[in-house]
């Protein structure tokens, strides 16, 4: 359980709900804890959250399920038919890596908003993902996605050395005529892997030109604040 957002579900106030796990290795990655210190996490289970999010339902608009990586988990389908039988709605971010789990919350309407977390290009996909995703299966979630009927970001990350400026736009071709793309901000304070990322960081202006050159194959781009 984390704080609440104005920001991570568009438009609704939302709680924030933290999933542990993930099946990629991104060296830039925030959550170290969650990928190698997991399993002595405590864990609160589905009938606490529905206690805990029934009194504030007067001014939460719904969930938001980050991580991790939420359609790693089996109980993700019984935990969001849950969430619809009580009227909440849920955002979830992912990762792309499992374009049938997506395909399945989709088909049975029990997702609101789907946030799509892209690593980097197709072409340097494993790489920097430290794991054997194939990529088509990628290819294949950001399609399921993009014809659904429910709304939708992209997010990326600049990161010096790692995910550069013209990576974005390689990625931004391979999104092109998508709704929305996120922008967010690399922090070398919390990474998974410091030797790899090292200390620089794009400035603001830096960020700004990458949003300018990305904003033609949008309808939208921002920057994370």
């Amino acid at each position: 359980m984390n704080r609440l957002s104005l920001v991570d579900f568009p438009g609704k106030l939302c709680m924030n709900l933290i999933v542990p796990g993930c099946n990629y290795r991104c060296a830039f990655c925030p959550h170290e804890q969650l990928i190698h210190h997991h399993i002595p996490m405590p864990k609160i289970g589905v009938d606490e959250i529905v206690k805990l999010l029934r009194p504030r339902m007067g001014f939460l608009d719904g969930v938001s399920l980050d991580g991790g990586e939420p359609f790693l988990h089996r109980g993700l389908g019984s935990f969001l038919s849950e969430m619809r039988f009580q009227g909440i709605k849920v955002r979830i971010k992912t990762n792309a890596s499992r374009p049938r789990a997506i395909q399945y919350v989709l088909d049975k309407r029990l997702v609101d908003y789907l946030s799509v977390f892209i690593p980097g290009p197709l072409s340097k996909y494993r790489d920097i993902v430290n794991y054997r995703v194939d990529p088509n299966d990628v290819r294949r979630s950001i399609q399921i996605v993009r014809k659904s009927n429910v709304p939708y970001e992209f997010r990326v990350k600049p990161v010096p050395g790692i995910v550069e400026n013209e990576d974005i736009l390689e990625i931004a071709n391979t999104l092109s005529g998508s709704r929305r793309l996120v922008i967010e901000r690399f922090d070398p304070t919390r990474v998974l892997d410091p030797m790899v990322c090292g200390s620089e960081v794009f400035s603001r202006s830096e960020l700004e030109d990458i949003r300018d050159s990305a904003s033609p194959y949008f309808g939208e781009v921002f920057l994370s604040s």
